[in-house]
């Protein structure tokens, strides 16, 4: 199973500074990637959360990822949860804001990664997010909610935790 920790709010990097965790893209389910290079930067920073902590373009690289799948998952939540998108549109406008930069560079890295590969980064992402987005649309209710739920709060969440 992938997954990618996301609860710990802040992660220090080389200099210092408190980095946002990623939001975790596949709570707990499995999940199988179209893209060897996505699967190799996925399962490198789920076997190795220290070293994914550490990390600055492969932390940003699931920054880029998160900024995709979490519209759509918050979709899935607004569909079943009376004003889900009043709640998420503005955290989600404020944690891209925060993070703009290292969006632009996580997806810089895949871009530079799939163009080595040969392999095409939008249809590997929009396979994971398509795949995301099934899953989530056939949560049950009371895990849809607590998934909604936890998403809200990591988007809130600042570096730190608070």
């Amino acid at each position: 199973m992938f997954r990618v920790a996301c609860k710990n709010a802040g992660v220090v990097g080389e200099s210092g500074a408190s980095r946002p965790e990623p939001i975790d893209l596949l709570h707990l389910r499995p999940m199988h990637f179209p893209s060897l290079a996505l699967a190799a930067l996925i399962g490198w920073t789920a076997s190795n959360p220290a070293l994914a902590q550490a990390s600055s373009v492969e932390h940003d690289a699931l920054l880029y990822l998160d900024s995709r799948v979490l519209p759509k998952k918050a979709a899935a939540c607004s569909a079943r949860i009376s004003g889900f998108s009043g709640r998420f549109d503005p955290a989600f406008r404020t944690w891209l804001s925060a993070n703009r930069s290292r969006i632009a560079a996580g997806e810089a890295f895949l871009r530079a990664d799939a163009e080595k590969t040969g392999m095409p980064l939008e249809r590997d992402v929009e396979s994971v997010v398509n795949s995301v987005t099934k899953l989530w649309n056939a949560a049950p209710l009371p895990e849809l909610q607590e998934n909604c739920d936890a998403m809200l709060t990591q988007l809130r969440e600042g570096p730190d935790g608070e």
